[in-house]
């Protein structure tokens, strides 16, 4: 539910303003770079990784091959004879990601260069790899492609993310400056179209791969590929050799010292032939080797499950976006609720960005996300300014009138806007009271004793209405105005009403006693109730406004406090009929008020009240009041006539 808002949506500029500013402010942390290292280390937590390829199966120099084969780097004849082997099952391509800048001399077999450039020309359908300060022997150099690594950059998190299509420096070898595993593909699929660089894409046959500056984003897979162990193919005994034949095969190491690790991405629990028997924690996670990113590079091409990152421009707009939002919707509702909005406004925009991620569109999980929660704190801190603002305000526009209490709930319910509103009509209870006869005695009276007799009058009634949650409208000269339903709503006003008159007549004798004690008169009062509909607002002219009601209903309570007789409460028939269960009355017969039929009007006088239904009456003091009345009245008549009196007036 929208919560009654401080001021109205003419105020929501604030909350806009503030999600402006929380947008910039996360759109100029975005442009220094600062949190570039967290941003993707928590996008790195939607990588979808896909299940590897199954038309690509690895060879590894594996743990299990060093010791059976003497330290590494070895002998090129084994690499001849892992080659032979591997051919003889008719992959459709080779791709040896291992650099063969080296010639070990072996007494054994000294022709061993000879051999392996034997094999690789025999197979026809090998990839060499090279980097820009380091390619294959001469002796090697048959013909074969020859293509770079081609890993990019570490990002800000330290993964490897992308791979390169196309490098700028690479060996000298490598005419063409592709990376090797563009080149393993147009072996493998037998592809020698050029490569066209256009919209953010690059071409070469059925391909269409979104680049950014030159570089695929690697899919990265959580491992789980089809592998033989370099010892087994040397030996000819590769445990699935349907798995090589029409398969793409990758020979490389898989040993932690040779320097071939690389961070990536995604995470995956590694088996044990990561690391060596002897060290099993020698790798993090989120590490994994040279060949197996090449084989994930070559699966993000031919599943064509490309990722999609959300562009810069796009990230800054989204960002100031639902930072405008988030700050308008802390606004439209309560503090709680605007909370939890803010929390599912998060929820959903990670729900989104997951859903996203598993159709391969990585979204930003950082700077939208803040965006949104300085944004709810910014409008949080705007809002709590100016509720402040208007608590205030209406604490010091109704603290004259009504209870403390009432005036606290007033400004945290209702704006100022709301409270001092054009006049609405609703059903209410007016009370008034006043003194009998009092501008015949306050003619008789000093000033001083005329206001401090009204100060304590004031003071006592005042205090009664107030308990009763009534709103003082107005103060007529020694008349009280009360109503019961406005500003706030108060299902049992009526009752409220009957029982604040017969406490405002139940402490007449401490009144008198209090006037007493000052040398002031006794006074009586009488009190009129009425309850019906009436409109009530801030009237006034444009310089000053009061709360008040108008209305029939206010006119007809004024003139039922006219007639009542001293210490006597008389209601309206509303009123009866709203509280009749608590309230015994007998009907004032004859009774003319102004504009008003006999026959078809009803007044009546409160006789008796209770608490609840079934308790036990009570009579309204009305003649215990007017009994102490009269006592004091007596008394402070004597005392004037003694002090108006000269010792020897008493002589005579």
């Amino acid at each position: 539910m929208v919560r009654e808002r401080v001021g109205d949506w003419r105020s929501a500029w604030r909350s806009v303003v503030a999600g402006v500013a929380a947008g910039l402010l996360v759109i100029g942390v975005l442009q220094t770079g600062i949190l570039d290292g967290p941003f993707f280390a928590a996008q790195d937590r939607l990588f979808p990784a896909p299940p590897p390829d199954s038309g690509i199966t690895l060879v590894a120099i594996d743990s299990d091959s060093k010791p059976r084969l003497a330290a590494f780097p070895w002998s090129n004849e084994y690499h001849a004879r892992v080659i032979n082997y591997l051919a003889s099952l008719h992959p459709k391509v080779i791709l040896f990601d291992v650099i063969l800048d080296h010639s070990i001399f072996d007494a054994e077999n000294p022709t061993a260069d000879a051999d392996l450039a034997r094999a690789i020309k025999e197979a026809g359908n090998v990839v060499l790899v090279c980097t820009a300060s380091a390619g294959p022997i001469e002796q090697l150099q048959v013909g074969e492609p020859i293509g770079d690594l081609g890993f990019g950059s570490p990002d800000p998190a330290n993964a490897i993310r992308s791979m390169s299509i196309q490098v700028k420096n690479s060996c000298l070898q490598n005419e063409s400056n592709e990376s090797a595993f563009v080149q393993a593909l147009r072996v493998a699929e037998k592809n020698s179209d050029p490569i066209e660089f256009s919209n953010g894409a690059a071409s070469f046959g059925k391909h269409h791969i979104p680049v950014e500056n030159g570089q695929m984003l690697v899919n990265s897979t959580l491992g789980g590929s089809p592998t033989c162990s370099y010892v087994d193919a040397l030996n000819a005994a590769c445990p699935h050799p349907n798995q090589i034949t029409d398969h793409i095969v990758i020979v490389g190491t898989k040993l932690i010292d040779t320097g071939d690790v690389y961070s990536q991405p995604v995470s995956f629990k590694h088996d044990s032939s990561f690391c060596p028997h002897e060290r099993q924690q020698c790798m993090l996670d989120n590490q994994n080797y040279g060949y197996r990113i090449m084989a994930d590079a070559m699966a993000t091409v031919l599943q064509d499950r490309y990722i999609r990152v959300e562009p810069r421009n796009w990230i800054i707009g989204v960002s100031l976006l639902l930072a405008i939002i988030a700050g308008l919707v802390v606004y439209a509702l309560g503090f709680r609720a605007a909370i939890i909005a803010t929390v599912t406004l998060l929820a959903l925009y990670y729900l989104t960005a997951t859903v996203f991620s598993q159709h391969d569109h990585l979204i930003d999980p950082l700077y939208a996300p803040a965006a949104m929660v300085l944004a709810a704190s910014f409008s949080l801190g705007a809002r709590y300014v100016l509720v402040e603002r208007e608590r205030r305000k209406v604490e010091r526009i109704f603290g004259q009138y009504v209870d403390p209490r009432i005036s606290r709930q007033l400004a945290d319910s209702r704006s100022i806007k709301d409270v001092t509103s054009k006049g609405e009509r609703r059903e209410l209870t007016l009370l008034f009271v006043d003194i009998r006869d009092f501008t015949a005695m306050s003619e008789a009276m000093t000033a001083e004793d005329v206001l401090a007799v009204i100060q304590e009058y004031l003071n006592e009634m005042s205090a009664l209405i107030l308990k009763w949650d009534g709103t003082i409208d107005k103060y007529v000269g020694d008349e009280i105005v009360a109503i019961w339903n406005a500003p706030i709503h108060q299902p049992q006003h009526a009752l409220w009403a009957v029982r604040c008159a017969y406490d405002l007549i139940n402490q007449a004798s401490v009144l008198q006693r209090h006037l007493a004690a000052k040398g002031l008169p006794p006074i009586s009062w009488g009190i009129g109730i009425n309850t019906g509909p009436a409109v009530v607002g801030n009237m006034g002219s444009r310089d000053r406004l009061q709360y008040t009601a108008l209305g029939d209903t206010v006119n007809t309570a004024a003139r039922f406090c006219s007639v009542a007789p001293a210490f006597t409460v008389l209601v309206g028939e509303s009123t009866y009929e709203a509280c009749k269960q608590y309230l015994a009355v007998d009907q004032v017969p004859g009774l003319q008020l102004k504009g008003k039929s006999a026959d078809k009007f009803r007044a009546y006088q409160a006789v008796s009240i209770r608490e609840e239904v079934g308790s036990p009456w009570v009579p309204f003091p009305t003649e215990a009041a007017s009994d102490t009345y009269t006592k004091i009245r007596r008394t402070y008549g004597a005392q004037l006539v003694f002090a108006a009196s000269t010792p020897g007036d008493l002589d005579i």
